[in-house]
Parts: C-alpha cells; sequence; structure tokens
C-alpha cells in the first residue's frame, strides 16, 4: 500500500489529473483535481467517453492518436485545450502509456499550465507560424509519414486539396496583421479537419491540401472558411472555395513513394486538372511515373537534337537604359510533349539527373545562334546562359562546356555565364577553380538569384566573380521598407568595392528604376526593359 501511495505521489509530480482509459477510450478511473480544473466531480466522468473532456478544436487529434497507440507505446506530450467555465478553455499536456499487464489499458497524465506560462510548440523552420500550415515539399513529407502510420493502424485516409478563390486579391488589400488573422483562421478550420489537427500544407498561393480521416465530412469546408472570414475579407470579395478529394490508399508503397504521389496530385490540382474521386494515392504514382518517364524520353531527344527555341531578355544600364547584354531563356515546345513551364522541365532534370546535357545543349545553341547573327547582322550583345549549381559543380560538364569554349574562343567576349542557385554547391572550392578556368579563357561569370537561398553569401564569398544579379523576388521585398533600401545600397557598394557589377531582376516601372539606381546597382532586367524576344539582332542591337 505504501509503495502504491509512492507511485500516485510520483505521477502527480508530473501531473495534475490521472486516467485510465478502456478500449473504447471510456474513463474506467481518475484521481486528480476534476473538480477545479474540469469542474466535475469524479462520479460525473467514469464511464464517459475521454474525449468528451477535450475542447471541440482539439477533440479529432486526441482521438487519432489515442487510435495509434498501441501495445506499449508512449504518447509523447501532446499541447491540447481543456473546456472550463464561462465557455474559455485551458491549456495543457496530455501524456500517456498503454501498459499491456492491465487489459492493454492506456494511462493518461495531463499537466494543466499556469495561468501565467504561454504553451508554444517547438518552432518548425518549414510550417507557417501564422496558419500552421506545411511548405509544400516538407507537407508531402510529414503528410505520407501520417498516412503510413494511420493506415498501419486500421485506419482510412483521405487526401483533400483546397482552393481559396480570392485569397491573394484579398491579401493584397489589407495590412499584414489583416493578413495574419486571416491566414490564422483558414489554417485553424483546415487543421480542425486534418490528422493530428496539423497535417496541412499550402501547396501554392491560394492552394492548401490536408491529410483527414475517412470519416471527416469534408462538404462544408468553404462554407466554413467564407464564415470564418467575412469579417476579415475587403468588401466585395467572398473566399469560396473548390474542394477535390482522393483516397490515400498506399497500396503497399514506401513513405518516399507515396510522398512522389503526393508531389503528383499536388501539382495536377495546382494545374487546374479535375482530380478522380476514385483514384488512390498507389495509382496517382503509376500514372504519374509513367508521364514522367515520357517525358524523360522526350527531353533527352530535345538535349541531343537542340529543339528547343531561345529568346533573350535585354539587361540594362539604369544610368541610360542602353543594353548592356542579354539573357539566354529556354522556351519548349508544346508540340513535343513538353508543355510545362521551364521551370518545371528544368527542375525536373536536376532531379533526374539531366541537367547537365541540358545546360550544354544550351550553351551549344547560343554559341551557334551568336556565330550566325554576327555573320549576318553585325553587332548584338553579349549572351548571359544559365548554368545549373549542380551542372558546374559536375566535373564532366565543366570539362565538354570548356571543349565547347575552346572551339568558340572567338564569342568569349559575346558569351557569359549565369551560375544559378537551384542545387546547392557543396565544394565551394572546387567549384571556384572551374570558375577561374572559365574567366581565364575570357568569359564572364554571374551568380545567379543572389539572395534567393540561403548560400547566396557562402558563394559571395568563395567565389571570384564579375556579377551578382540579385533575386527578383528579393529585390520587390526590399523596394518596400527602408531596411531593403539599405541592404540593397550597402551590397552594391560591396560590390563595388571588390569590383563585381551588379544586376537586379523585375525591374517593371520607373519608380523602381530610380529606386535601384539610387541603391546604386548598375543593371536591370524586367519588362521595363523589355519582354523575351527571339529576334536578337533587331531589339538587342546596342547602339
Amino acid at each position: 500500500m505504501q509503495n502504491m501511495q509512492r507511485f500516485v505521489a510520483l505521477a502527480f509530480c508530473r501531473a495534475d489529473l490521472l486516467f485510465e482509459l478502456d478500449d473504447d477510450h471510456n474513463i474506467l478511473f481518475s484521481v486528480g483535481t476534476t473538480k477545479e480544473i474540469l469542474g466535475k466531480e469524479p462520479g460525473d466522468i467514469h464511464g464517459k467517453p475521454f474525449y468528451d473532456l477535450i475542447d471541440d478544436r482539439d477533440r479529432r487529434s486526441v482521438e487519432e492518436k489515442l487510435r495509434i497507440t498501441e501495445n506499449d507505446d508512449r504518447l509523447e506530450d501532446m499541447i491540447v485545450r481543456l473546456p472550463s467555465a464561462g465557455g474559455q478553455s485551458t491549456n495543457a499536456i496530455i501524456s500517456g502509456y498503454r501498459y499491456p499487464d492491465l487489459g492493454n489499458h492506456l494511462f493518461l497524465a495531463i499537466k494543466v499550465a499556469s495561468p501565467k506560462v504561454q504553451l508554444v510548440k517547438a518552432r518548425d523552420p518549414n510550417r507557417d507560424d501564422v496558419s500552421g500550415t506545411l511548405d509544400k515539399e516538407a507537407y508531402a513529407e510529414e503528410a505520407a509519414k501520417r498516412i503510413q502510420e494511420f493506415q498501419a493502424h486500421g485506419g482510412e485516409a483521405k487526401v483533400t486539396m483546397v482552393r481559396v478563390n480570392h485569397l491573394e486579391e484579398a491579401q493584397q488589400l489589407l495590412s499584414s496583421g489583416q493578413q495574419d488573422k486571416l491566414m490564422g483562421r483558414i489554417g485553424e478550420i483546415l487543421g480542425q479537419h486534418s490528422l493530428g489537427g496539423d497535417t496541412t500544407g499550402r501547396i501554392g498561393g491560394e492552394e492548401f491540401s490536408l491529410v483527414h480521416s475517412a470519416d471527416v465530412d469534408t462538404s462544408d469546408i468553404s462554407q466554413q472558411i467564407t464564415n470564418a472570414t467575412k469579417d476579415l475579407t475587403p468588401e466585395g470579395i467572398s473566399l469560396d472555395s473548390d474542394i477535390q478529394t482522393v483516397s490515400g490508399d498506399s497500396q503497399g508503397l514506401s513513405e518516399d513513394q507515396l510522398a512522389k504521389a503526393l508531389v503528383y496530385t499536388m501539382k495536377s490540382f495546382d494545374k487546374g486538372e479535375e482530380l478522380d474521386p476514385n483514384a488512390s494515392l498507389a495509382g496517382t504514382l503509376e500514372s504519374g511515373m509513367e508521364e514522367t518517364m515520357k517525358t524523360i524520353d522526350v527531353f533527352k531527344r530535345v538535349c541531343l537534337t537542340r529543339d528547343f527555341d531561345l529568346v533573350f531578355m535585354p539587361i540594362c544600364s539604369l544610368s541610360d537604359g542602353q543594353v548592356h547584354h542579354a539573357e539566354a531563356l529556354t522556351r519548349f515546345r508544346g508540340d513535343l510533349g513538353l508543355s510545362g513551364s521551364p521551370f518545371e522541365m528544368i527542375t525536373m532534370a536536376e532531379e533526374m539527373g539531366m541537367i547537365s546535357d541540358f545546360d550544354l545543349a544550351v550553351g551549344q545553341k547560343a554559341i551557334s545562334m551568336i556565330t550566325q547573327n554576327v555573320a549576318s547582322s553585325g553587332g548584338i550583345p553579349p549572351i548571359a546562359v544559365n548554368v545549373s549549381g549542380h551542372s558546374i559543380s559536375d566535373p564532366h560538364f565543366v570539362e565538354e562546356f570548356r571543349q565547347l569554349i575552346v572551339k568558340a574562343s572567338n564569342v568569349a567576349k559575346l558569351l557569359s555565364i549565369e551560375i544559378t542557385e537551384s542545387s546547392e554547391i557543396t565544394d565551394l572550392e572546387q567549384v571556384n577553380s572551374y570558375i577561374q578556368e572559365f574567366r581565364e579563357s575570357g568569359f564572364e561569370v554571374a551568380l545567379d538569384d543572389f539572395g534567393a537561398g540561403a548560400a547566396s553569401f557562402d558563394y559571395l564569398n568563395s567565389f571570384d566573380v564579375d556579377v551578382i544579379k540579385f533575386d527578383g523576388p528579393v529585390v520587390k521585398r526590399a523596394a518596400g521598407t527602408e531596411k531593403g533600401k539599405a541592404f540593397l545600397a550597402a551590397m552594391a557598394t560591396l560590390c563595388r568595392q571588390l569590383g563585381i557589377k551588379t544586376i537586379a531582376e523585375m525591374v517593371e516601372d520607373e519608380d523602381m528604376k530610380n529606386f535601384l539606381e539610387e541603391c546604386g546597382i548598375d543593371y536591370g532586367q524586367g519588362w521595363h526593359f523589355g519582354k523575351p524576344s527571339p529576334d536578337m539582332p533587331k531589339l538587342y542591337q546596342r547602339k
């Protein structure tokens, strides 16, 4: 008896309430301050479902967590809300353990937070702090894990896609504080329906996705969002939603395969395609892989035959508007089956290890076009071609590209290289040696997408280059604040001291051009100076 009292005393070092639940999660036993915390005597709750003690907003996530807690499994700390008097709620932490030797019952401990303590979940860098939604990549991985875990314990999972129409329009008309409130409400509604209360992702500007159990009725999500955001949306804008659901049946897929199937599904929804409600993620992966293999075959042929087009976008001096050089951009031909955006195709090429072949093909085509135009029209501006971070890290690509430009040494002053941040570069010292070989041969080298990734400053510190190009979204954000202006001005000064020229993307009007000139940026690229065009000599012949 004394040992029993000792164990209870030790338990209360951690908890305010202790519960024993049967297989149906009804309360068999309770001890602690139930009256003070829950407003109920122990006799009032014995035999009742444990979920009745949980706030409606967290009830589903608690139910799902308890359902998948098997023999001798522990329920790790879970933050929940408990209803209390006056319609308020109390923050608490639930933890638990299923004990096989006592009928496999689940024993739970609840620790109520002090009113002065605010419970804060550990920050997830992939999860939006306001809406609680994960970014697209993290969502695919987390959703795949949750689906497999849920199905392993006998649950049936569904994946629902939600497009909140007019969301971006509404956000543009709201202050940052109002935007946060709006996204908070949308995130809360989606989370309430999702597995664990947090298996939600933002997969586009207006597109979201959630994983949920099959018994969740998603038909009224649209109306819930409309009603909950009515007082936050600008006058004349109503946030209705398009909703589509597919089966989460993985049919033996690995977690990685399941994540890929989710990515295919999200891409289809993002393109506006109608999802088959009877389709499963396993079927989606199969059809998606078939489509990808066909695309890969076509892409390989395109690299070999250079059967794609280049268009050229001018990069102009901010001081006098004269064309300094042009960037070669890829355009795929729809009749070949490569109907996706260039960004999608290039991302796929990187994922499949084919980007080096494509970068080489672009270089070959650019040199050929430069040679033809010089012969036929005389003066043309220099052309910059993009080289992936993956390619510039590949010794085989570097050797082939070196051979290509050695044969075309007569166009060195008319060809430059922009290294993109689409793939992370790890061997900085080796890559810098490659860069210096190109520069010593007379070819200028630029760092593209500067500021878009965390590695930008490592690259600037490690690579000796001629130019850096500031990423467009970075430029647009900087134009909105004094801090942003100070950042660009400081970077322009630093680059000038290092002998590096600077370019800014997304220069779309005179105001942006003037802003960047005040910051000390040398050149600009954007619709203010001209849109991409295939007619290089006519549009970009320098005066």
